[in-house]
């Protein structure tokens, strides 16, 4: 419960979100961009897979570094595809209005990186999610979900 209350309260998704709101209509670092990320979406995603990996037990806290290392890669992978999908998705398969983020005055990765930039950005991330599988591959545990979950966050649509 822990987890999932310090993913969700001001150190996480909720604290997130303030620096979000704060920052709409404002020209924002990247680092400040990735900050937001980190707390919101980031914080959520490493809060489900830190919970997965503690119901194990034992030999699910030892694993507990390298999935932060991943869960924090693919967080942010997601929100980079996410403002990808924003530039060049459509609104029928987002299910949301294309160009949305840009009328709301938020900065983006691609806004920020231009569009190859961000591109490179999220496969970056991915490549460096699978760099913390092919630890726990070689600890001989079975990586397969976390794999697919990664390579659908890089290629999904929507």
């Amino acid at each position: 419960i822990a987890e999932l209350a310090n993913a969700s309260g001001i150190a996480g998704m909720c604290g997130g979100q303030a620096l979000d709101l704060a920052a709409e209509g404002q020209r924002i670092t990247l680092d400040a961009l990735e900050r937001i990320h980190r707390h919101k979406t980031g914080a959520l995603i490493r809060a489900a897979v830190r919970l997965g990996a503690l119901s194990a037990g034992d030999k699910g806290r030892n694993t507990l570094p390298i999935l932060d290392r991943y869960a924090e890669s693919i967080g942010l992978a997601f929100q980079v595809q996410d403002d990808i999908l924003d530039v060049v998705g459509d609104t029928a398969t987002l299910g949301k209005r294309q160009g949305a983020d840009q009328q709301l005055g938020k900065s983006t990765y691609p806004a920020l990186l231009g569009l190859e930039q961000a591109r490179n950005k999220a496969r970056d991330l991915i490549e460096d999610a699978r760099q913390s599988l092919h630890q726990l591959a070689a600890q001989s545990l079975d990586t397969s979900a976390l794999e697919a979950l990664a390579n659908y966050i890089i290629q999904r649509d929507k």
